[in-house]
């Protein structure tokens, strides 16, 4: 979740598709619930729908080019004689595709407004691609983007209050977690009746074509079956470092386990320097993707309870607390924004983990900086790697069908082959489309100021088959202050403290947290 507008990687967490274990067709044709406040029963898989492909296909970046094949296609166009029954009545959010295929947009001239954290470079690219849309769309949907604050936090609070106004926005930047808790206000709507719409969804040639990774971590479970949020936009976790110090110590790698790790930790560090191995963040993505590594998980699988307190959870906070007792890590306070960034740059710490959207950031800020050779890679594991899966979707709030309808076909626009792989090349996200995935990979080997890096962005690609996420449910944001508060912010200053103590009392205040986030009735 990350940098520049995305501010820490995230600051407000995503669910993955290791927590959810379906198959990307079968988790978008569950039956939606009627009701927004309750959870729903386990649904029924329905046959795919299948609607015509679409034709073709979207912090602080730096400008890139843009490979001059993608051009922005026309919005998804209707079918005519979608199905030979008469339209159905529709419900406010319609809850059956056969309620969607009945809207129609002709004449109604919906707009639509999209809020996200991106800065102004983004949002410039953002909207002219709305603009885009705009001009081709059938239905005359105008659409608008939004800056709605700096940060994921920042969003996820004026959406709030736009909730408790009365007036959400039709659409908006979400991480998974934080649309279970505006679904369970009865806000956010259920995806899945639009994507498996015969006229206006996704049809199964698309659904394939999408990583599925990336459409399984929209599958709550919470709300079973409710698909409350679709990728247009994903990232990893990644080990930043530099190749050069490495090199100085007797690394021609860098360390693929963590007792190795830890070792060349203590060759790069001299705190009379000033030059450490770490730069330590105060963000529990940090901890989650080192729980990852070692093989243990943030959440129970199926979301009924916190499990961080595992030995993967101890030996990550021990590892912590051994490198600030023997100097070897720096602490970037949350006051200082980008600080891991800037450090990196001018050569004052050797190793960060941080989200692989901040690629662009890093690149210009060595350039700027230290100007030496750099790289990143999996974070070190013990029996095989996890991968801390980052990218908020795009949630839609209840408002009127119509503008549902608009707001759904704007996401679909988002994600077509030409948008997705645009975004990808000018933000250093992930493309959400297989198809875009080689124009991306050529964009960045074709610009010299990559280097190696732009091998290393290739073999994400590779790396997903380890995705995992932190945890997807309502309540996830005050859990990841208290992992902060209490356990790592402690050990980096204690040295005696137990870290498996900190632990234990941690999860025990993390079930209640979930347990009062809960939906109601369910």
């Amino acid at each position: 979740m990350s940098f520049q507008s995305s501010v820490s990687r995230r600051k407000a967490l995503a669910g993955i598709g290791s927590l959810i274990a379906v198959s990307v067709v079968a988790a978008c044709q569950q039956a939606p619930a009627t009701s927004p406040t309750t959870a729903p029963p386990p649904a029924q898989p329905t046959v795919p729908a299948t609607a015509p492909s679409a034709a073709a296909q979207s912090t602080r970046s730096t400008s890139q080019p843009t490979p001059a094949a993608a051009q922005p296609t026309a919005a998804p166009q209707p079918t005519t004689a979608v199905a030979s029954s008469a339209p159905v009545a529709v419900s406010n959010p319609p809850t059956s595709p056969d309620m969607v295929d009945s809207i129609d947009l002709t004449g109604k001239n919906v707009q639509v407004t999209y809020w996200h954290n991106r800065p102004q470079k983004d949002q410039d690219l953002l909207q002219a691609m709305f603009d885009d849309f705009n001009k081709s769309n059938p239905y005359g949907i105008k659409a608008r983007a939004e800056i709605a604050g700096a940060a994921y936090s920042d969003v996820y609070n004026k959406v709030n209050a736009a909730i408790q106004a009365g007036q959400p926005p039709e659409l908006s930047v979400a991480y998974q977690n934080q649309a279970a808790f505006y679904r369970a206000q009865g806000a956010v709507i259920d995806l899945n009746p639009f994507i498996n719409s015969k006229k206006y969804g996704l049809s199964a040639e698309d659904l394939k074509d999408y990583f599925q990774t990336f459409l399984n971590s929209d599958a709550n479970p919470q709300f079973k079956g409710e698909r409350l949020g679709f990728p247009t936009q994903r990232s990893i976790e990644v080990m930043y470092y530099n190749v050069d110090w490495l090199k100085q110590i007797g690394y021609e790698a860098p360390p693929k386990d963590w007792k190795t790790w830890e070792e060349s930790a203590g060759k790069a560090s001299d705190a009379s320097k000033k030059k450490y191995a770490f730069a330590f963040k105060h963000d529990a993505s940090n901890f989650a993707s080192e729980v990852f590594s070692r093989g243990g998980r943030i959440l129970a699988p199926d979301g009924s309870a916190y499990v961080f307190n595992s030995q993967a959870g101890i030996d990550s906070i021990a590892l912590e607390q051994r490198l600030f007792k023997n100097k070897q890590a720096l602490e970037i306070l949350p006051s200082e924004n980008f600080g891991e960034q800037t450090r990196f740059a001018s050569g004052q710490v050797a190793y960060v983990f941080a989200s692989s959207s901040g690629l662009p950031f890093y690149q210009d800020a060595v350039a700027k900086g230290g100007k030496f050779k750099w790289d990143i890679s999996l974070l070190p594991y013990s029996e095989k790697p996890g991968v801390n899966l980052y990218g908020a979707s795009i949630s839609v709030y209840k408002t009127t069908p119509e503008k549902e309808l608009a707001a759904w076909l704007v996401i679909k626009f988002l994600g077509e082959t030409p948008q997705t792989a645009k975004w990808a090349i000018n933000t250093g996200y992930l493309p959400v489309r297989q198809s875009a995935k080689q124009q991306v990979v050529d964009a960045y080997k074709a610009d010299p100021k990559w280097g190696s890096a732009a091998d290393s962005y290739a073999k994400m690609f590779d790396w997903f088959q380890y995705a995992m996420v932190e945890s997807p449910v309502a309540g996830y944001d005050p859990v990841r202050t208290l992992i902060d508060k209490d356990v790592m912010s402690r050990v980096i200053t204690d040295f005696k403290v137990d870290p498996k103590q900190l632990l234990d009392a941690a999860v025990v205040k993390a079930n209640q947290i979930l347990k009062d986030n809960a939906p109601k009735n369910s």
